[in-house]
Order: C-alpha cells, then structure tokens, then sequence
C-alpha cells in the first residue's frame, strides 16, 4: 500500500519482477518440453512415410517371382516403382530361391539429415512373409513397431 498526500492508502496493482520472471520460465520449459515432443512426432511420421513407400513394393515383388524364372528385372524399374522419392533411394533384390531373400526392397535414405546414409530393409522368407530391419543408428523410438 502506498499513502497519498491527504494520508489515505491507496492499494497497488500489478506483478512484480519476481512474479513475471517465475511466469516467463515456466512457459519457457513447456515450450522446450513442446519442441522435442513435436521433432520426435515429425521424425516418426518421416520414417512411417518411408515404410509405407516400401510396402508398396510387396505386391509388385510378388507378381514378379509369380510370373516365374524367366523375370531377371528385379529392380525399382521392373516393378514399375520409383527408384527415388522424397526420403528414399530403392534397391531391390532378386529372390533367393534357397532362403531369406536380405534386403529384398531396401531404401537408403535421403534428405533427412538425422538419418544420412541409414537404410531400412524388407526382407522376404521362402514362405512369403515379410520382415522389417533398420539401420541400428536409428532410433527404435521413430521406427514403425514392424521395424523394431
């Protein structure tokens, strides 16, 4: 309270330095805590897209050993898929006629500077099923729960 001239106390308004300071810092750390949560949402999304890409390369890979011995082109191209996309350059591989068929579609990514020169990897078992592998310098936190 502060007194005036006739001697009459007056009540004073605001917040003090303290109170704006205290207010300033906590929505400082929300922002940081927003900011990681948002890159690790966006991170995730990312890879989600890239596996997605990847699957549609299933079909196309199984109509090619369908059709039997005499397809030799297994490749982006003879799948009629891109061989390059946003955050992926393909390679495909020719079934192992004995086995697992590694990196039966893979993508080396690109244009993600967090994950520069890392790949994600189809595999495909004689029976048919797929399985998913991924470079170990990415994060099992961004990869799809196939992917882990």
């Amino acid at each position: 309270m502060l007194s005036t001239s006739n001697g009459l106390y007056k009540s004073q308004a605001g917040f003090t330095l303290i109170e704006i300071m205290i207010v300033v810092a906590i929505i400082s750390i929300l922002v940081a805590i927003a900011t990681v949560s948002y890159q690790t949402q966006v991170r995730k999304a990312q890879i989600m897209v890239i596996y997605q890409t990847m699957n549609d390369f299933r079909v196309p890979y199984q109509i090619l050993i369908n059709d039997g011995d005499g397809v030799t082109d297994f490749s982006p191209n003879g799948l009629n898929m891109p061989s390059n996309t946003k955050y992926c350059q393909f390679s495909v591989t020719a079934p192992n006629p004995l086995g697992v068929t590694i990196n039966a579609i893979q993508c080396k990514i690109q244009n993600l500077s967090y994950l520069s020169e890392q790949t994600i990897s189809l595999d495909r078992a004689l029976n048919g099923s797929w399985s998913c592998r991924a470079s170990a310098d990415i994060s099992k936190s961004y990869l799809p729960q196939d992917c882990q």
